[in-house]
């Protein structure tokens, strides 16, 4: 499969909680996402692209960027995260 666009399933929110960053379902209200460990800074950094509707080539141009990284190491970081938000059902792969 190719992979154009990631989208956050409605109702999922990033927060602070207790000084870690954790993603949240809003509607269930059960606390945060039991499959997925507190997010680190890129996560965030990842998730806020999320939210303004990055494409999957925008992700990895703008981690290759923020972090110095050529394309093939800032395609893994960011296929990382993904298949943990995929797993935990938190995103859509459009």
């Amino acid at each position: 499969m190719i992979i154009q666009k990631v989208r956050i399933k409605e109702g999922y929110i990033l927060r602070e909680f207790g000084g870690e960053f954790n993603i949240f379902n809003e509607k269930d209200g059960a606390g945060a996402v039991i499959s997925m460990n507190s997010i680190n800074e890129l996560g965030c950094f990842l998730w806020s692209r999320l939210e303004k509707h990055a494409t999957y080539n925008e992700l990895i141009q703008a981690v290759a960027v923020r972090n110095d990284l050529d394309e093939e190491e800032s395609r893994m970081e960011v296929e990382e995260l993904l298949a943990k938000l995929i797993n935990a059902g938190v995103v859509d792969i459009i």
